[in-house]
């Protein structure tokens, strides 16, 4: 499976996937990716609404339109007619198997807060399709712990979405970490991080 995908994506992806996989052990650091919506019909505490591939598509097309990066503030203070400093800023947009995700530039303050968990939750501003009730722009996110998206996960656990990609080791492989006494889940972190097929 994992060898399938490493040969469809581009090198960007595969990086992608090593830098996610690879922050497994250390769940306390704010994660360089992250996933801003999960995919399908999604339930949330304001009303229900679907994204899909043509949500991506959208999305990425008004960001691109746009020509600025996406605001990450505090507690929706963007929406509000007060001070509204970033926690950081949404830098690409990527689709994966499992929701799309952004590329995050944190604030130093931003990964205290996250790195303390003062700060667990995602809560996007979106701009939903009256008939089809499609998101199709990503207005802002804001840091918070009472997300309106029902069974948001928390930022620092982001990392573990894998989104069915895993590297399985062959028996050679099985031998070697006996051999060398190394855990078999940190040689596959490093097989991603090399951008190995298994």
């Amino acid at each position: 499976m994992l060898q399938r995908q490493l040969r469809k994506v581009n090198g960007d992806c595969v990086e992608f996937y090593a830098k996610t996989l690879s922050q497994d052990s250390n769940l306390t650091k704010a994660p360089d990716y992250i996933r801003v919506l999960p995919l399908g019909n999604v339930s949330s505490e304001k009303g229900n609404f679907v994204v899909d591939g043509e949500s991506y598509r959208l999305m990425k097309e008004h960001m691109q339109r746009r020509a600025i990066d996406i605001v990450i503030d505090y507690e929706h203070q963007t929406l509000g007619n007060v001070q509204a400093p970033a926690g950081g800023w949404i830098k690409e947009l990527i689709l994966k198997k499992d929701g799309i995700y952004a590329r995050v530039e944190w604030t130093n303050k931003a990964k205290n807060y996250l790195r303390c968990k003062e700060y667990r939750y995602l809560s996007p501003v979106v701009i939903i399709q009256k008939n089809s009730h499609r998101v199709s722009q990503l207005h802002s996110v804001a840091l918070t712990n009472t997300p309106a998206i029902n069974g948001m996960t928390p930022i620092v656990n982001s990392a573990t979405i894998s989104s069915g990609v895993t590297y399985t080791l062959n028996d050679t492989e099985k031998e070697i970490c006996k051999m060398l006494n190394l855990k078999e889940s940190d040689y596959a972190d490093y097989c991603m991080r090399r951008g190995k097929s298994g």
